[in-house]
């Protein structure tokens, strides 16, 4: 088989046949991640063998994802894994969409205030940075020349950075770190769901990324997330809240939930919204943000390309020298 034939093999076997250019924002969707028709396999790497991913990148192929939240408790609407599920699902879109792989989603991340929740297990910042670090460097060496850190939203977005920062620092390679929640909080996906009658938030994202992960799950507690919940409890007790919010409006103070009712069971899920119901309108809302993301990878290349070209260099002033 001749070289641009094989090439094109394996890219179209990767693809199932659609090839999804680097950084272009084509909307083409392949097979169910779980279809038992689909002609390509997997996008996640820990559902491929070694040699699958070894002709990926023989083919061209050079962009991997990294998921990554913590198991950290949401009340009785909302799974420990919410923040890991909506990371994992927008990396399995972004991949589909810029021909790339997805390594399995990682959980030893900071869960810090959710603390008080059973089932949550917070790692310290340094130890979710040395786990990040450690993944996006084994997989860089291995060719993967894109290296994209994919969290939830906050608090595991702050190691996220750091470790982008790091890698950055140590290699002069570039880590490119994407914030679901940026995403979500955009205009033209919010758009998606204006005018809905309750709380449009992390319920739903959750149960729209585990239907994309196929893992979807019944409701928890549906009659009680069928509920309208326009107005938010506040996350500290009466007697400090106050305090709290007075030092956060200056930076940040360490903090933590005292009752269940402080984080998650404000939701809904389960209503339906023009006619359709709110979990399908998230599982749109997954899908637009992985579109209005992929653009960003045409600049991550760029960008890496150029640093390629550019060498660190201490600066040395080069204008108006004559000055006094």
């Amino acid at each position: 088989m001749k070289t641009i034939g094989r090439r094109f093999f394996f890219r179209s076997l990767l693809t199932g046949g659609v090839l999804a250019g680097t950084g272009a924002a084509r909307a083409a969707q392949s097979a169910p991640q779980n279809s038992g028709n689909t002609r390509s396999p997997s996008r996640r790497m820990d559902e491929m063998t070694s040699r699958e991913i070894e002709f990926y990148l023989k083919s061209g192929g050079d962009l991997v994802l990294i998921p990554f939240g913590p198991i950290s408790g949401h009340g009785a609407l909302i799974t420990v894994g919410m923040h890991a599920h909506w990371a994992h699902a927008l990396s399995l879109l972004i991949a589909e969409r810029a021909d790339g792989l997805v390594f399995p989603v990682t959980h030893c991340c900071f869960a810090g205030a959710t603390r008080t929740f059973r089932g949550t297990v917070s790692f310290t910042y340094q130890e979710q940075v040395m786990v990040l670090k450690r993944i996006a460097s084994t997989l860089n060496k291995q060719g993967f020349r894109r290296t994209v850190l994919v969290g939830g939203t906050n608090p595991e977005d702050t190691a996220g950075m750091i470790a982008a920062r790091e890698l950055f620092d140590e290699t002069e390679k570039p880590v490119f770190f994407v914030s679901a929640r940026r995403a979500f909080d955009l205009p033209e996906v919010q758009e998606l769901w204006r005018g809905y009658p309750g709380s449009f938030e992390e319920q739903q994202i959750d149960l729209a990324a585990l239907r994309i992960l196929g893992r979807e799950r019944p409701i928890p507690m549906e009659k009680w997330s069928k509920e309208i919940k326009t107005d938010k409890d506040a996350d500290q007790p009466d007697e400090i809240a106050p305090d709290v919010n007075a030092m956060r409006k200056w930076g940040a103070v360490g903090w933590r939930y005292f009752e269940e009712k402080n984080h998650g069971n404000h939701g809904n899920a389960g209503i339906i919204f023009n006619g359709r119901s709110d979990i399908d309108i998230a599982v749109d809302v997954l899908r637009k943000s992985a579109d209005v993301i992929v653009p960003a990878l045409a600049s991550f290349e760029h960008y890496s390309k150029w640093l390629e070209q550019h060498p660190m260099q201490y600066i040395s002033p080069t204008e108006r020298l004559q000055e006094k």
